[in-house]
């Protein structure tokens, strides 16, 4: 058998530098996410949970005008439902996600426990001594996102490269990218790996900072 080398597309770095936090992109789509808290921040949180096609329950016994809004609007994608309860141990089963807004250290301790317990990843927010992950600016043109992370040392510095990221992605790039993303597996069946099929992604590539695709783009690019 022939050993093929998937060599990546551009010359790694000869040494990859400290890294504060790994950027890790979770695909959340069709799964459950808990979110205990009903306030304007557990919101925004739930949200983006949502918006990643999450299936989030919110438990909590009174919800802010925040919450509220969200929950009869709904998100751009996802389902969320609210549990007119309090958290508690067994909510976390087959969650693959867990995130809470509390205001002691006690409460912040129990979720995070109770979490860590069932193997269910966990964000408590403003309080990162409990958090194994956290949420980074975002540019969103998806399927292409984009996230921004000071580790927490700067949100500020974090919110005004997104704005100037922002700047510089129209708004298009995101139909090139569900463009690429419905031709990948044909152009992968077509043109053999190698200088063929890299020419033709660099070709799209150059004209993804341009106007938004026609119907035509995909065999002329």
């Amino acid at each position: 058998m022939q050993l093929v080398s998937r060599k990546p597309s551009e010359a790694p770095p000869t040494r990859m530098g400290a890294l504060a936090k790994l950027p890790v992109f979770l695909d959340l789509t069709g799964k459950r996410a808990v979110v205990s808290g009903g306030s304007a921040a557990a919101a925004w949180k739930a949200e983006l949970l949502a918006a990643a096609g999450a299936r989030v329950e919110v438990f909590a016994e009174e919800i802010f005008p925040e919450m509220a809004s969200l929950l009869e609007r709904g998100a751009a994608s996802g389902s969320l439902i609210h549990v007119k309860q309090p958290w508690s141990v067994g909510c976390f089963a087959h969650a693959v996600v867990a995130l809470a807004d509390v205001e002691t250290e006690a409460e912040a301790r129990a979720f995070a426990c109770a979490a860590r317990s069932a193997g269910v990843p966990v964000n408590i927010i403003d309080k990162p001594a409990y958090c194994q992950f956290q949420f980074g600016s975002i540019v969103n043109r998806s399927p292409v996102v984009i996230g921004i992370s000071t580790d927490g040392a700067a949100p500020i510095l974090g919110q005004a490269i997104r704005r100037r990221i922002e700047t510089l992605l129209p708004q298009s790039l995101a139909a090139w990218g569900k463009l690429a993303k419905s031709i990948r597996e044909q152009v992968t069946a077509q043109l053999p790996l190698g200088p063929q099929r890299r020419a033709f992604w660099e070709r799209l590539a150059e004209r993804a900072f341009g106007t938004a695709p026609s119907v035509r783009d995909a065999s002329q690019v």
